[in-house]
Order: structure tokens, then sequence, then C-alpha cells
């Protein structure tokens, strides 16, 4: 005979964890996405007192088993409730609502969020004035992301007179939540540069073998100036889970001694989303506008996809692919497209703590094939909040190969009797204090460092140093 240890009944303190975002400069790759937490339910109690009884005893006495499965569901006790109600149903003259109850329940806590709605939706069809019931639908509806529904009844509920305390503040922290994941999500930095080869050139004074020297206009160049990106987003709730996504990036390098090598890019997304509690899809046409040296460089229309996915409360997998259709303005000969494919792998070990794997392939197609490439990248990365004196620090490391499709022809003249071949080696740390603050901006300190390794080294091979004092704030 079956027995069964039944603690007499305690809440379940919620867990939010969420992680530092990822490198805030690679603009196209697959990046993972915090988790929107819930708010935080009542502690429990730190007593558990505990009573015997078997399944005969439960059987015998339906009142009983009546009032311990509706306790353990108002304590949220998951393994009572199971227990219970698998025991109450084979009784008779059971109560269809509180089976109802149990069965959403338990949804909620297996994070099947649509059963849970559907059956605390049939339970309010019947008896729209159980508010515990419609408290309940809110927070399935917060967690299936749709955020419209769950506002109603979250409002609903809390119009109930004499509300408990407790219940109101729950409510209040819900409907807070809610209203900063509707909201504009903005976020910008800006630093100091000091680039003594902003123009990416080798140092090299000769052209690979061909007895040719450099002009000026191949060395490396100096500049001063400030490098910028600022990002706005917003998703609408239009119904359900489905989402109107808006998104804008904005990023470039401003030198004012040096405006040859200005650059600043923008792009522009608007497209569909759907939302689980663990996943998210987005579909997102984008237009995107280059400018090299304050003029129209190059226009991009094209249209991109991703997936984010939590496997677990510690693994999140993160996937992007991108079409993209480029027209240049002087150049018509680089017009063409390219095609991206990125994976991101994010692990979670501690609220305080993660890790990140990241691979892409990156293929751009243009009319005379020496532009064309194909660029395939490794990324890595891991953020980690210290205890000594309030620092944080991330670090990202990459190293990616591009190959090019033709022989070079440097100036459409001189033949350099190779097909370019370029590797690439990057690695960036930062470090901030994460009480240090003015007016929601924070100060980072980054070093920096990349080095280009290339078949015709005396043209594209070069090494860049940098440190920077960068200014962040996103709200």
């Amino acid at each position: 005979m079956k027995k069964y240890l039944l603690p007499l009944f305690c809440l379940p303190t919620a867990l939010s964890a969420t992680p530092n975002e990822t490198e805030q400069h690679l603009h196209n790759v697959a990046k993972p996405t915090a988790p929107q937490a819930s708010p935080v339910l009542p502690a429990e109690s730190a007593t558990k007192p505990v009573i015997e009884i078997n399944e005969q005893q439960l059987k015998q006495n339906p009142q009983l088993t009546h009032k311990l499965l509706s306790d353990a569901l108002f304590a949220r006790n998951q393994e009572a409730i199971r227990v219970l109600l698998e025991i109450y149903q084979t009784l008779p003259n059971t109560d269809p609502i509180l089976i109802d109850f149990a069965q959403g329940k338990l949804a909620s806590f297996d994070n099947d969020n649509v059963t849970a709605i559907r059956f605390y939706r049939k339970i309010l069809a019947q008896q729209p004035n159980l508010n515990a019931v419609r408290i309940e639908l809110a927070i399935s509806l917060f967690n299936a992301q749709q955020n419209n529904a769950a506002e109603d009844q979250f409002n609903k509920a809390k119009s109930v007179e004499n509300l408990p305390p407790q219940v109101a503040q729950l409510i209040d922290a819900y409907l807070a939540a809610l209203k900063k994941r509707s909201s504009w999500q903005f976020g910008a930095t800006a630093y100091y540069i000091k680039d003594d080869n902003v123009n990416n050139a080798s140092h090299s004074p000769e052209i690979e073998n061909t007895g040719f020297v450099k002009g000026n206009g191949l060395l490396p160049k100096k500049a001063n100036g400030v490098a910028y990106s600022a990002d706005l987003s917003r998703d609408f709730n239009m119904m359900n889970a489905h989402y109107l996504a808006f998104e804008n990036n904005l990023y470039g390098k401003l030198y004012w001694d040096n405006h040859d090598n200005d650059e600043m890019t923008n792009r522009t997304l608007l497209g569909y989303a759907y939302k689980t509690e663990k996943s998210t899809f987005r579909l997102l046409p984008f237009f995107e506008r280059r400018w090299l040296s304050n003029a129209r460089d190059r226009n991009t229309q094209g249209v991109r996809t991703e997936f984010n996915h939590w496997l677990s409360p510690n693994w999140q997998i993160s996937t992007a692919m991108e079409y993209g259709k480029h027209r240049y303005y002087d150049n018509p000969l680089q017009n063409g497209n390219s095609k991206l494919v990125s994976a991101t792998l994010l692990w979670l070990t501690k609220p305080q703590q993660f890790f990140y794997l990241g691979g892409d392939f990156n293929r751009e197609t243009t009319q005379i094939r020496q532009y064309s490439s194909d660029t395939k990248s490794l990324r890595f990365g891991w953020g980690q909040e210290w205890q000594l004196w309030g620092l944080s620090s991330r670090l990202n490391l990459s190293y990616s190969q591009r190959q090019y499709k033709d022989v070079a022809v440097l100036g459409g003249v001189l033949n350099l009797g190779k097909i370019r071949q370029d590797k690439v080696l990057s690695s960036s740390l930062t470090l901030w204090k994460r009480d240090w603050h003015l007016f929601g901006i924070t100060p980072k300190l980054q070093f920096s460092w990349r080095k280009n390794r290339s078949n015709l080294p005396t043209l594209y091979s070069y090494t860049d140093k940098n440190i920077n004092l960068i200014f962040e704030t996103r709200f």
C-alpha cells in the first residue's frame, strides 16, 4: 500500500537570473537574449510540518482529500497536487472546477502555459468571481508573452474589493514588469579613438614583388575621433503572442582630423515576432544605409530571421539567417548580395557568470569576382561579476578566415598573381565597476587587440592595439 508524506504547505521562491549582454558591437551575428524574469512570489515558510497518510485513508475520506488538494493548490505544492489529484479524480461527487484548477496548475508547473490558460479560462467562464483563478490566468498569460491579455486580467483581479495587501503587491509587480517589457528599449555608447592605422593598411612601403612602391593612400593613416552607437527597439503586442517588432541600429566613427575615413551605418528593421516563455522567433525585413567620408556609399535591402530558445534554465541557443542585396553609389561593380548563417550557444552557469560560443558563415557575392568572398568565424565570450571591488568583466575572442574568389587586381590594373586570403584574430577585455554611474551612464575600460594576417602581407597585414574609455547607457 502506498504511503505519502505531505508537507503542509509552503510557497516556493521564484528564481530570476539575467545574463549580461554579449559583445555590443557584433552587428549581424546571432546574439543571446536575456531571460525576462517574473516577479518573485512570496517566500515559503521556514517550518514544514509533515503528516503521514496512505492512499486507502485518502480514498475513504473524500472531504479530507478535497481539503488537502485545496491546501496544496493554495500553497503551490507541485508534488502534493500531483499525488492528491490522481486520487481525487477516482472519488465520487468530485468538484470539476477543483479538478480543472489542479490540472491548470500542473500545466503551469510544466511550463505548458497554453494548456494552463485553457483550463483557467474554462473555470472563469463558469465562475467569473474566482479571483484566485483569474490571477493564475494572468500569470500564465504573462509567462506565455501575451502581454495585452495579461495586463487586462491583472487589472480585473486588482479591482476586487478587500484584496489582501500581499496579493495587491504581487499584481503591481507584474504590471510593472509588463510596462517595462512593453516599453521602448534604448542603448548608446561613445568613446574617444586615437588610431595610428585608421585605413587598416600594411606598413610595408612596397607592393608585394611587383617592384612598385606605395603611394600615400596605401600607407597607414593616423586619426583622432569618436566612435559611437545607438540602438532603439520595441515590440508591440498585437494579439496573443504575436508582435510587431521595430528596431533601429546606428553606429559609426567620426574623425575630426581625417574626415576621409568617417563612416556611419544605420539599419532599420520592421517585422513580425512570435514569443513564448522559452522561445522568440523574428522575421525582420530591413533597410540599411552606409556613409563613408560623409557621402552615401551603399544601400542594403534584405530580410533577417532570428530564433532564440532556452534549452534549460542555464542553456540558450540563438540562431540568425540574413540575406541582403547591396547597391553601391560610386562603384556599381561591387553591387551584389550577402548571405549570413549564425549560431550562438549561451551557458549561464549562475547569475554572476556566463560563457558563449558562436560560429558564423558569411558569403558576399559581387559583380567582380575578386571582391566576392566567404568568411568563416568562431567566437567565444566570458562574462563575470566579481565580488572584489564590485568589478565586472567581459572577455571576447574571435577567429575568422576570409577567402576571396578571384585573383586580386590592385586598382583594376596591377595583377597581384594571388587570390587574397585573410586570417583575423581579435580579442577584447572590458572592465567596469557596477556601482559607478553618473546620470545613468556607466564608464567602462576596454583593451582590444586585432591581427590581420594576409597572403598579400605588404598590402593587407596589420596589427591594432587600443585602450578605450567607453561611456555606455541603457534603459
